[in-house]
């Protein structure tokens, strides 16, 4: 199978994928593990092969039990707004492509598997190399959110609660990153924290949307610092 693949040029984009996937591996047996409590296997399974989104899958587990439909609904798209730039990018570099595949290729882009393919040579922009990589990293979500639940069944409960701390270590692994940047994304995400704090002990405000104001709060004081730098 490596000779085929190696022949047929996709064995860089299944290294990609299997790279991106195995640092995939942690998180998605956290996620698991952390929604034994919550809901079923099936059910778990299913959100991961859906939604298809770390931090947004652990946001669904944390408001589950505080909000509603509409509201984790509405949180999740949010979260997952960014998607719509990568998979933008994504259609762009594939507009020989037909629809249809664009189409299949941008419900499997994700922040690391947009990063490894953003700076492909011309010749590597094809349906066959990018879904190489998008779905083996795909997969080992799914597999491995699976056996974290099944993973469940055998550890203690102690292990079970702790790994709910996995929520907060995605978050801070995905902002360190850009605060290194620039020190606005940190800014921003402590307001986002702030906002979140103060309208959470409104009694008017529903718990299930006040983290989304929060977020829109949040996101809009960012532009704010950006108009503000560009006015320097």
């Amino acid at each position: 199978m490596g000779d085929i693949m190696t022949q047929a040029g996709l064995k860089k984009p299944f290294m990609d994928g299997l790279t991106i996937g195995m640092g995939y591996l942690p998180v998605a047996v956290a996620f698991g593990i952390t929604a034994k409590p919550l809901i079923s296997l099936f059910d778990t399974t299913l959100m991961s092969i859906m939604v298809y989104g770390g931090a947004s899958q652990f946001l669904v587990l944390q408001m589950l039990n505080t909000s509603s439909a509409a509201a984790i609904i509405l949180a999740v798209f949010i979260l997952n707004s960014r998607h719509f730039v990568m998979a933008f990018k994504v259609n762009y570099d594939l507009r020989h492509e037909s629809f249809l595949k664009r189409l299949i290729l941008s419900s499997y882009v994700t922040d690391e598997s947009f990063a490894v393919t953003a700076n492909t040579g011309e010749d590597e922009r094809t349906f066959p190399k990018y879904f190489v990589t998008f779905i083996t990293a795909y997969m080992f979500w799914v597999i491995f959110s699976a056996l974290g639940y099944i993973a469940g069944d055998w550890m203690g409960d102690a292990w079970t609660v702790a790994s709910g701390i996995a929520l907060y270590a995605l978050f801070i692994a995905l902002l360190i990153p850009a605060v290194r940047v620039h020190y606005k994304y940190g800014l921003v995400a402590v307001s986002g924290m702030l906002f979140h704090w103060i309208l959470d002990v409104i009694p008017a405000v529903p718990s299930g949307f006040s983290i989304v104001i929060a977020m829109l709060l949040a996101a809009s004081a960012g532009v704010l610092i950006e108009r503000m730098e560009a006015a320097r």
